[in-house]
């Protein structure tokens, strides 16, 4: 084997499926390797950025290692914004990337970039391999601190070593590294359940960190009658329609969240960084639990802080739960959502010409299949998604958090299909954002994932319109030129339609008139049957 055969049996083994890239000089071998084997899939796109974005979005919809290659230099620069949203979106990604010869590594040689300080900021792990002798153990602590931090690894890899030979040890079969289960200190969970029995007015801010707890969420959530105000990722776990949801924060949020905050006496934030300062209470208690001890506090004083993962933290919590409660503040608060979700119904059902982006996603919730999984862009149409989207029990939905990057719906769309084949991904993104990465709706095309692209087209950056106003500023530079998306679409081999008006439409579909409809048995008479009518028809009698 040579050291690329081995970083790629390396990859297998933590669950890689694709490598999203683009070829180069610099990782010949790599991808000469990815030729010769078949438990990875090389998935080519246009643009270094949507390999990354759509390896963040992997790992974020399925909480495993996802992985992108590129070439030196240039190749690795374009990564960044991807593996960014990845960082601030604690999603496990690997980013290989190639490098200069190591005779010439420091020399300013063309392509050279100090990739090393280039992914300082942005991984939590990043080194160059400049010996065999480094393999594959570079290659095994980078998959671990993705897994383990929950961020982004980084290994370049010089053609002089890539492509050199390796004696491989078949009898001790490389592992996967894995992290494991934190829960708090009894003496913690006392301190909290302490407030939690005093208190009446208790609501919960429950962030993504729930992803893999909400029975336990929803069990607490009914022990303490406190309702849930979720953050934007965590639209998935709880969204708006569930009884025991006050709805989203800030300023996409709902004016239900904002008096449950405002009127609780003590908050409990479960896997949440949530960052707007202005939206936590004033006066309560706060109990705060992350897996992360350097986030307790961080937004906001925290009375006790809890340190473990979602799940096991809740249960624990829900077991020491003391007295019955009126649940007086929980009803106050969902008789606010019901007004809430009746302004948003009118706003749905608006008959307004151009079409209201309300009515837009309603549509989208109504016709998309049960389990779907819908990417949402930022800008505008994470607004129209985060109130206007209703997302049902199977579904999932995420978009860039942290990062907040305009152009994430279509290579998260991609990658997300690529992850679950039997699901139908649905990225809805402004016209500015599909601008910025469209040239890779030929990848779609390419490897034939029934994606669907949901554009809202105003021919405007709105929501810099929108910001610049709130400001007190006159909206300047914030119109743009806008191709014919349908044209596109067709031109990459695509599927295109415009929508003018909200009302009926027909979608006209070519199927294969020879198609067969088998039934559940074949008996022999059926058979004989079958086989003399097509050869009658092969005659012309």
């Amino acid at each position: 084997m040579n050291v690329s055969d081995i970083l790629l049996e390396v990859l297998a083994a933590h669950g890689v499926q694709h490598l999203f890239g683009i070829p180069g000089d610099a990782i010949n071998d790599v991808t000469d390797a990815l030729r010769r084997q078949d438990r990875i899939r090389f998935i080519g796109v246009r643009h270094e950025e949507t390999g990354a974005l759509a390896a963040s979005v992997q790992a974020k919809l399925t909480g495993r290692l996802a992985a992108c290659v590129g070439t030196s230099g240039p190749g690795g620069i374009r990564f960044l914004n991807g593996l960014y949203d990845a960082r601030m979106d604690h999603a496990p990604v690997i980013a290989i990337t190639g490098q200069v010869a190591t005779g010439v590594l420091g020399t300013e040689a063309h392509q050279e970039v100090r990739l090393d300080r280039l992914f300082a900021d942005v991984a939590v792990y990043s080194q160059t391999v400049t010996t065999k002798a480094q393999v594959p153990d570079v290659f095994l602590e980078a998959c671990q601190a993705a897994i383990a931090h929950r961020g982004v690894a980084h290994v370049s890899i010089p053609p002089d070593v890539s492509g050199g030979k390796l004696s491989f040890d078949a009898g001790h079969p490389i592992k996967a590294a894995a992290a494991g289960r934190i829960s708090p200190v009894a003496a913690d969970c006392g301190a909290a359940l302490q407030l939690i029995n005093k208190f009446e007015r208790i609501v919960i801010l429950a962030g993504i960190g729930c992803l893999e707890a909400q029975e336990e969420l929803l069990a607490f959530a009914q022990a303490v009658k406190a309702p849930i105000v979720r953050s934007l990722k965590a639209k998935e776990i709880i969204d708006d329609d569930h009884p025991q949801c006050a709805g989203g924060l800030g300023l996409l949020g709902g004016k239900p969240a904002v008096q449950a905050m405002d009127r609780c006496d003590l908050l409990v934030m479960v896997g949440t960084n949530f960052p707007y300062r202005d939206f936590y209470p004033r006066s309560a208690k706060v109990i705060q639990i992350d897996i992360e001890p350097t986030r307790i506090g961080r937004r906001h004083p925290v009375d006790v802080g809890l340190v473990g993962h979602s799940g096991p933290t809740l249960a624990s919590l829900a077991e020491g739960v003391e007295g019955s409660r009126s649940g007086a503040f929980l009803k106050k608060i969902q008789s606010q959502m019901a007004i809430w979700r009746k302004g948003r119904a009118r706003e749905e059902a608006s008959d307004a010409t151009p079409i209201h982006p309300a009515r837009l996603l309603l549509a989208v919730s109504k016709v998309a299949p049960d389990n779907a999984i819908f990417i949402a862009d930022t800008g505008t149409s994470t607004a129209w998604a985060a109130r206007n989207l209703h997302i049902q029990s199977e579904q999932r939905f995420t978009l860039s958090g942290g990062l907040a990057t305009m152009a994430i719906g279509l290579p998260g769309a991609i990658g997300a299909q690529l992850s679950f084949p039997d699901r139908r991904a649905i990225a809805i993104l402004g016209d500015g954002a599909f601008c910025m990465l469209s040239g890779d709706l030929v990848t779609a095309v390419r490897y034939e994932l029934p994606i669907l692209v949901v554009v809202l087209k105003n021919a405007k950056l709105g929501f810099i319109t929108l910001e610049q106003e709130a400001k007190g500023l006159p909206d300047w530079g914030t119109d743009i030129l806008i191709p014919d998306f349908v044209a596109l679409a067709k031109a990459c081999g695509a599927a295109g339609f415009r929508v003018t008006e909200a009302g009926p439409a027909v979608v006209e579909v070519i199927v294969d008139p020879d198609a067969l409809i088998m039934p559940p048995t074949i008996g022999a008479s059926q058979a004989w049957h079958f086989g003399l009518a097509k050869l009658r028809e092969a005659l012309g009698q």
